[in-house]
């Protein structure tokens, strides 16, 4: 008689070497793990093991149209799932809401802007804290409707995390800030303001708990004249801060995180299409001592429009390889012709000029709003919405 085997399974590995395998499986592959036992569902919920998986996680590309796309860069797998239902059923649809996606440890902040008041008189406006991952969903009801001036962010007190996440929202001109507590459910007035004199460009940028902007400051002493710098809330004290100027000013500037705890700008010339790579010094220390140095540069011909119009979707870029990024950007050929498209394309650009470039996306279609939405540098998690 053949002497009786023990089949090998993951389940009866050493818990140890179990947590080591999971912190390098994707996020959303775990998610569909949780249901095969007790002891991986434990360790799958378990908040110190989720806290730790998001923070060896790599950066992603989402981006939010007709369903919901995960892409990692490296190798353009995607995972694509529908937009919820909860969401496309609402009144004010997700599908009309981007100008309001922001993220802070892979929960997005959505929201739609209030075109309509309600047959009553009354306005109506929605946010949600949604991890697109678990798609689980936590609606907030604002102090008051959505307008195209409000800006919102959210972020944690990094000195104390117990007090959980904080969405701000702010509005220009008068400045009106709010701070809502989702441990409390409540929103709260801050009195604190603004300079007048800065203007604040609505694409941000959370790391370490707070967030940044590139922003605008009018200078005095000339006339016309601005300068471009980066500005911040802290979610600590509740303040915003000037951070640094930035290095160069370009029309084409764009900001990100690099290594998680510094920012980074990609900048572009619109004519000569010159690119400039530049990272900051660690965040987190006393204020005015943040700044950028030059990651790398690239010039001459042949080098792409990152960003095609002025109104079009801005490129999103992650770092891969030292001395590199990855872009996804929109582009849209053969506009005002019956064969326009718009395509995604991903393209990897070092010191030593494009390495290679991928079109992720084709659309055959004469309506280009799907060129004023690319996507978000996102990290997966399993974090559940406060």
């Amino acid at each position: 008689m053949a002497a009786s085997r023990r089949s090998w399974s993951l389940p009866l590995m050493p818990p140890v070497i179990l947590q080591q395998i999971f912190y390098k499986t994707p996020a959303d592959a775990l998610v569909r793990a949780k249901p095969t036992c007790k002891e991986w569902y434990a360790l799958l919920t378990d908040e110190t093991f989720i806290n730790q998986h998001f923070n060896r996680s790599k950066e992603h590309f989402l981006r939010i149209f007709d369903t919901v796309q995960i892409m990692d860069p490296v190798t353009t797998t995607s995972s694509v799932s529908p937009v919820p239902d909860e969401l496309r059923q609402h009144p004010n649809k997700i599908t009309s809401v981007h100008p309001l996606l922001v993220h802070c440890d892979g929960l997005m902040l959505v929201g739609s802007y209030m075109w309509k008041c309600r047959d009553d008189g009354s306005r109506h406006a929605n946010l949600a804290l949604w991890n697109p991952v678990l798609r689980n969903i936590r609606w907030i009801e604002p102090s008051r409707s959505i307008t195209t001036s409000d800006y919102h962010g959210i972020g944690y007190d990094k000195n104390n995390r117990s007090d959980g996440y904080k969405i701000l929202r702010f509005a220009s001109r008068p400045w009106e800030i709010e701070i809502y507590e989702c441990k409390t459910s409540s929103w709260r007035t801050l009195d604190v303001e603004l300079d007048m004199d800065v203007h604040i460009l609505p694409f941000c940028v959370a790391a370490m708990g707070n967030m940044y902007w590139i922003a605008f400051r009018d200078v005095e002493e000339e006339d016309d004249d601005e300068e471009e710098i980066i500005c911040g809330f802290d979610f600590s004290d509740e303040t915003f801060k000037d951070i640094c100027l930035c290095p160069t000013s370009y029309v084409n500037s764009h900001l990100s995180c690099f290594n998680g705890d510094c920012l980074s700008l990609l900048q572009q010339d619109q004519v000569s299409r010159n690119i400039e790579v530049w990272v900051s010094s660690k965040l987190g220390g006393g204020d005015g001592d943040v700044s950028f140095s030059k990651y790398f540069s690239l010039s001459g011909p042949g080098l792409p429009a990152l960003r095609v119009h002025a109104n079009a979707a801005r490129p999103v870029y992650c770092f891969v390889k030292p001395k590199s990024v990855i872009v996804w950007c929109v582009e849209v050929e053969g506009q005002g012709t019956d064969k326009a498209f718009t395509c995604c394309t991903l393209y990897e650009i070092d010191e030593g000029g494009v390495k290679s470039k991928r079109e992720t996306e084709r659309n055959y279609m004469r309506d280009y709003s799907r060129a004023f939405l690319c996507g978000h540098v996102y990290v997966p998690s399993m974090i559940l919405p406060p």
